[in-house]
């Protein structure tokens, strides 16, 4: 179960390379973050009764994760050896703060941050195969593929750290402060990230023109990006009644799911 990314594209929208790089830098320490989502459910489904239904989808749901951290991880390994030597010590840097979040900041706050994660997954899923449109076209292209079957797959999954946080804890306050914690973190770290890139290949003449054109043009990409998630995380996900799983699957992606394994073979049957 594996993509072959030996000629996959690291500027997969040449005219968007700001956009690939803003994906890239997210990309870069997903693996890290995966395993962190792993390990902190698999800690809290032991508080489960043994004939819980929860059971069978947090299965699901480790196996899904652990395929994308793996295929992250060697996509970010492309990474590295296309001109990105930082990066991956760079990612290691939110490694340490994952473990940190284990170790000093106690389960509750380790589950509403991976539920303030996931609850990204929907929204990101339905802005890709239904807002992105010129920036994800080339479905050919194995970067492209990685991440539209990873969006898809959040969806699917897209229930289980809510539904185990209100099984565990059921409350409201902290659950909201993990989201918030986690949407800072993740996205600061990701802009950071992409930044880098962005200016060593404006230095290696990579992406072309000056500085400011580059800049505005990832501004444009945040706002389209940003613009769509934040009204939804803020009408909608911060309600007390919030349920993912009363969310409709973005158009095509469940259909792309199919192609995806057809083509790649990067799920099970």
């Amino acid at each position: 179960m594996q993509l072959d990314f030996s000629d996959a594209k690291i500027l997969f929208a040449p005219d968007q390379p700001e956009f690939c790089h803003l994906l890239n830098g997210i990309s870069s320490m997903l693996h890290h973050l995966e395993g962190y989502l792993v390990k902190v459910v698999r800690d809290h489904s032991a508080m489960l009764a043994d004939d819980d239904p929860l059971t069978k989808d947090v299965s699901i749901f480790c196996q899904q994760e652990g395929w994308h951290s793996r295929l992250h991880n060697q996509f970010n390994k492309k990474l590295v050896k296309s001109g990105y030597p930082w990066i991956g010590p760079y990612a290691d840097k939110m490694k340490d703060d994952f473990d940190g979040f284990r170790t000093n900041k106690g389960p509750r706050f380790c589950l509403a941050y991976a539920e303030g994660f996931e609850t990204f997954g929907p929204l990101v899923s339905q802005f890709f195969f239904e807002k992105a449109g010129d920036l994800m076209r080339d479905w050919d292209e194995p970067t492209v593929y990685l991440w539209l079957w990873h969006f898809a797959e959040e969806y699917e999954h897209r229930s289980v750290c809510n539904h185990l946080y209100a099984a565990v804890y059921n409350d409201y306050f902290p659950r909201i402060y993990g989201l918030w914690y986690a949407s800072i973190h993740l996205f600061g770290y990701s802009l950071r990230a992409a930044a880098t890139m962005i200016d060593a290949d404006l230095k290696a003449g990579r992406i072309r023109g000056t500085k400011l054109r580059s800049r505005i043009r990832f501004a444009k990409v945040g706002v389209r990006l940003f613009g769509f998630l934040l009204p939804k995380l803020v009408f909608r996900c911060m309600s007390p009644h919030y349920d993912p799983v009363r969310i409709p699957p973005p158009r095509h992606s469940m259909q792309f799911l199919a192609e995806a394994s057809a083509k790649y073979a990067v799920r099970e049957t």
